[in-house]
């Protein structure tokens, strides 16, 4: 009995199982041990104990705690279940983003279906869409991929297109944005007029003569001497800029960077080019003067500041020549 007594103890047996084993040891300790009947009730009583402390071993393993095989079976399950779910997931995926990708390369989504071009002034929206050689039709994507050579091919064949950029309109558009260099002037030949754009390209087409505010250019060829002309002109005041009728480039062997330009009034001025930004601002003056004395003749800036009248033959004769009769009006020390 105290050895069971002192095991119950070691497993953490309950008072209670303590109280019944002494019970039953005082029980087995007042009885008579020469009876038959006495050693049948101690077998029976030692027999009672060791159950109920084989029942009381086996209760932590059946505690809540760590719960039986069949009790954690149902979770262990759902885990399958949702790895499963998890796996088939990713593999539905991988194989789903080809076919969809496949289905909209061979869907007509896939295919451009139309051009649109804006902002386009003097160029027909016909010209940009057949130079910028896109097909309605074609695969929608290897075409905006090579959009910016097509736009190079553009910019090549109309001089007067600045820049351009091709967006995606909707699923399968193309918007076309056209950036136009502004017209700053016409170039006079023969009767006939260019236009002339901010770049100082020479537009190779003709046109009628405008009615607006550009000046009116003659005898230029290059672009660089046109550009330093326009580039003098938009320093000039609009006061100046609207009594300009046309520029003509008129070199001389002493210089050759000389212009006659032909005013509204019909005052004719000589000046370089270098100086154009600086001396025109002179001439609303100069020709208040002429016109008090009823003058029309030449504002010589080529030196200094002067101006004399036409002389009989002097719109055929050389814009350096000056008549004997002259009346020059000095204007400064330029």
């Amino acid at each position: 009995m105290e050895y069971l007594k002192q095991k119950a103890l070691e497993k953490g047996e309950p008072e209670s199982l303590l109280n019944n084993s002494e019970q039953t040891a005082e029980t087995i300790d007042t009885s008579e041990p020469a009876d038959d009947k006495n050693e049948e009730t101690v077998e029976k009583n030692l027999t009672a104990i060791e159950n109920e402390v084989d029942e009381n071993e086996e209760e932590p393993v059946k505690g809540p705690k760590n719960g039986s095989f069949l009790d954690r079976l149902p979770n262990i399950k759902h885990e399958r279940n949702q790895r499963l779910v998890r796996r088939a997931s990713v593999l539905i995926g991988l194989f789903s983003i080809p076919a969809l990708l496949l289905l909209y390369y061979i869907s007509p989504l896939g295919k451009l279906g139309g051009v649109s071009v804006k902002g386009s002034e003097k160029i027909s929206t016909e010209i940009i869409k057949k130079e910028l050689n896109f097909t309605v039709g074609d695969n929608l994507w290897s075409q905006y991929f090579d959009r910016k050579d097509n736009v190079e091919n553009l910019k090549k064949q109309e001089l007067q297109i600045e820049d351009a950029e091709v967006h995606i309109d909707g699923f399968n558009h193309f918007e076309v944005q056209i950036k136009e260099y502004p017209e700053v002037a016409y170039l006079e030949s023969n009767g006939k007029y260019s236009p002339v754009i901010s770049n100082g390209k020479i537009i190779p087409i003709e046109v009628e003569k405008s009615d607006g505010e550009l000046p009116i250019l003659e005898n230029f060829t290059g672009s660089k001497r046109i550009l330093k002309v326009l580039e003098g002109y938009k320093k000039l005041s609009e006061e100046v800029k609207q009594g300009i009728s046309q520029i003509k480039y008129a070199p001389t062997s002493e210089n050759k960077e000389l212009l006659e330009i032909f005013m509204n009034d019909g005052n004719k001025v000589l000046i370089s080019i270098n100086d154009l930004a600086s001396k025109m601002k002179y001439y609303p003056q100069i020709a208040k003067e002429m016109s008090d004395k009823e003058i029309k003749g030449v504002v010589d800036m080529e030196a200094g500041i002067y101006s004399y009248p036409y002389t009989e033959n002097s719109a055929t004769e050389d814009s350096t020549q000056v008549s004997t009769g002259q009346t020059e009006t000095p204007i400064g020390n330029d």
